[in-house]
């Protein structure tokens, strides 16, 4: 069973999150396998990516980075992009998809479990921190996005259990 080990909230970005982006519609059984492929693809995007130290950011580690931007009722369709938060002025190289992201708020959650449960829990477990307390508010009415954050952590420590971060855009209460 995964659980939250710490919840903080930070002014984040702005950033231009450049990756590579796959659609699927809503829910594990539709988007599983074709997430899973884009990971086993990844080592072009972060090659590509990590040649450019210039626009490298504090936020260093590997992203999953979670949108609904094409999302409409019949199609349902949940944008997965593979990729880093890199400097606003970035520029994309080929092949690649981008995403400008402004100053906001996130929530970092800290997770730890085996890994297939923290994929499952990290966003109801975050969102579960974000409605314990009075501040902060998901934030759906701007550039809304969750992300999946690989850290060096997010390997095996006993072969079952590790960490993992997870972030979801927020704005203070109005």
């Amino acid at each position: 069973m995964a659980t939250l080990v710490k919840a903080e909230f930070e002014k984040f970005g702005p950033y231009r999150f450049i990756g590579k982006s796959v659609y699927a519609r809503c829910g594990p059984h539709n988007s599983g396998c074709i997430f899973g492929s884009l990971w086993g693809n990844f080592g072009h995007i972060f090659e590509t990516l990590d040649k450019m130290p210039d626009y490298v950011t504090d936020e260093k580690d590997n992203i999953a980075l979670i949108t609904m931007d094409k999302y409409d009722e019949p199609k349902q369709l949940m944008g997965y992009t593979i990729g880093k938060f890199m400097k606003p002025d970035t520029p994309v190289p080929d092949g690649l998809d981008f995403f400008d992201i402004p100053e906001m708020f996130v929530i970092k959650s800290l997770i730890k479990g085996e890994f297939f449960d923290m994929i499952c829990s990290n966003s109801p477990l975050t969102n579960e921190a974000i409605k314990q307390q009075s501040k902060y508010v998901t934030n759906c009415s701007g550039f809304f996005f969750e992300a999946e954050v690989y850290t060096s952590d997010t390997k095996c420590e006993d072969g079952k259990t590790s960490t993992m971060k997870y972030y979801i855009s927020c704005k203070e209460k109005e």
